[in-house]
């Protein structure tokens, strides 16, 4: 009742008519020993492995209460009811039937808090899509803590159609890019065509097309030519010869006026490319004017580095 009383979190355990009460997190007890355990905070960012239990509590990393059960007296699961989960943590399925009984369709899915102002937003784990003859067509798997979608299509002989895998960059939205391996198959089961995806979601690697009877149509060497392009780049690179104060000039800086620091010199520097991305920009000869830039970013963190 005590504990009760004060607020303080606590874990029963109940045997032989006897309840043994650990009390966790008492605010009486909890704002005297604050200020020693802030003391010895790192003077570094908290790390989930490294940081003690008790700076990622204070911190609110941590919001639920460390469980600490007495078993002195033994211990009874039926009993337990110290650790519940959250509402958040509910999965939720949904189930649609074609008119002949069949399963049409089904999705599993957890339901996202709203957060500041986005609104609630189903996060999808598992699609399924099925004809009317039951067969599974589409197969959709977002598993629970990693960014990875897995989409498979198959043919109505059950064979592998086509599979991909995305990067989902935002989980409410559902955002994503292409990622690793995407295949297509034809209906006897030969590959038609394989195309590889590197993080920021380009092709990558060797891309190839096949005919039907399992000649190569077409390929392409992505990395091999991104290799070439970055060594020409480099070369030109080399070859412009900037001052500290032309290099200013070029990233807008006045005559006279330097960066304060290297944080600075980034910002410019990212807010002068933007407009030279093939996105936004048809001309020619921004390739060239992107050298430029880069190498008076170089020459102007060279010089902060050598000023400190």
């Amino acid at each position: 009742q005590l504990c009760l009383a004060l607020g303080a979190s606590f874990l029963c355990c109940h045997k032989q008519g006897r309840v043994v009460c650990s009390a966790l997190a008492c605010p009486a007890t909890m704002a005297s020993s604050d200020a020693n355990i802030l003391s010895k905070l790192p003077s570094g960012a908290l790390d989930l492995h490294r940081s003690s239990c008790e700076e990622l509590q204070i911190a609110r990393i941590y919001q639920r209460h460390q469980t600490q059960l007495s078993l002195v007296n033994g211990y009874n699961s039926d009993d337990d009811d110290s650790d519940p989960d959250e509402e958040e943590g509910k999965l939720f399925t949904e189930r649609y039937y074609h008119d002949n009984g069949r399963q049409k369709y089904f999705k599993t899915y957890q339901l996202l808090p709203a957060k500041g102002d986005q609104p609630e937003a189903q996060r999808l784990i598992e699609e399924k899509h099925f004809d009317i003859d039951g067969v599974c067509r589409v197969d959709c798997h977002f598993g629970l803590g990693q960014p990875y979608l897995s989409r498979k299509h198959f043919h109505e002989n059950q064979r592998l159609k086509s599979e991909q895998l995305f990067f989902v960059e935002d989980e409410r939205t559902m955002q994503a890019r292409k990622t690793g391996w995407w295949r297509e198959y034809y209906l006897d089961g030969n590959i038609k065509s394989e195309m590889q995806y590197d993080a920021n979601g380009i092709r990558c690697g060797f891309c190839k097309r096949y005919g039907p009877d399992g000649t190569i149509e077409w390929v392409k060497d992505y990395t091999k030519d991104y290799n070439e392009r970055i060594g020409e780049f480099n070369a030109k690179l080399g070859k412009v010869a900037l001052s500290v104060s032309q290099a200013a000039k070029l990233l807008g800086y006045s005559d006279g006026c330097l960066p304060k620091d290297a944080a600075e010199v980034d910002r410019v520097y990212r807010k002068v490319c933007m407009p030279l991305h093939p996105d936004k920009s048809p001309d020619p000869d921004a390739n060239e004017r992107f050298i430029e830039v880069s190498r008076a970013r170089e020459e102007l963190l060279k010089h902060l580095a050598t000023k400190h």
